[in-house]
C-alpha cells in the first residue's frame, strides 16, 4: 500500500480517537455507497446531533494546511453523501453538522489535531452555484442533492 494511503488511514485513526475522547460515538468510518464516501460519522451521547467529518492528513504544512484541500466540490460531495446516509438510516430527525479534522504529522513524529466545528453547511455552498467552468464550458448548478452540469 502506498505511503499516502497509510498516512491517511493513520490520520483517520487519530481523528476517530480524538472524537471518542471528546464524548462522541463513532457510527461509521469510511462509509461508502456507490460513489459516495464519508470519512467519519459521529453521534453525540444524547443522539440529537449527527456529525459528518471530513478528515485530511498531511505530514507537514509545507503545501498548506490540510483543511485547505477541502474545496467546494469536495464539500458538495460530502453533502450528497450525507444525504444518502441520512436517507439510508432514516435519520432525518437529527440535527446535522459538517465538521473537519486536520491531522498534521506522522506516526514517527506524532501529530497535531485541529478540529473545526461547522466547517461548512449547505447554505455556504451558494458561492458554488452558477459558477462557470471555463475549461469544460459547462455551467455547474446546485440542485436538491448536489451539483448537476448543463451544457450551455
Amino acid at each position: 500500500m502506498a505511503w499516502k494511503n497509510d498516512i491517511g488511514r493513520w490520520g483517520e485513526d487519530r481523528a476517530a480517537e480524538y472524537m471518542e475522547q471528546h464524548g462522541w460515538y463513532i457510527r461509521h468510518r469510511n462509509w461508502q455507497k456507490k460513489h459516495h464516501e464519508l470519512d467519519l460519522v459521529c453521534i453525540d451521547v444524547d443522539s440529537t446531533i449527527l456529525l459528518f467529518i471530513e478528515v485530511k492528513t498531511r505530514a507537514s504544512e509545507i503545501w498548506g494546511a490540510p483543511d485547505e484541500a477541502i474545496d467546494l466540490e469536495k464539500k458538495n460531495n460530502t453533502i450528497r453523501a450525507a444525504r444518502a446516509y441520512i436517507s439510508d438510516f432514516h435519520l432525518q430527525h437529527l440535527e446535522i453538522r459538517y465538521d473537519t479534522i486536520s491531522v498534521i504529522g506522522t506516526p514517527e513524529t506524532g501529530c497535531e489535531i485541529r478540529y473545526k466545528e461547522n466547517a461548512f453547511d449547505v447554505e455556504s455552498q451558494y458561492e458554488y452555484y452558477n459558477t462557470w467552468n471555463k475549461k469544460k464550458k459547462t455551467q455547474k448548478r446546485f440542485w436538491n442533492v448536489g451539483v448537476w452540469k448543463k451544457n450551455p
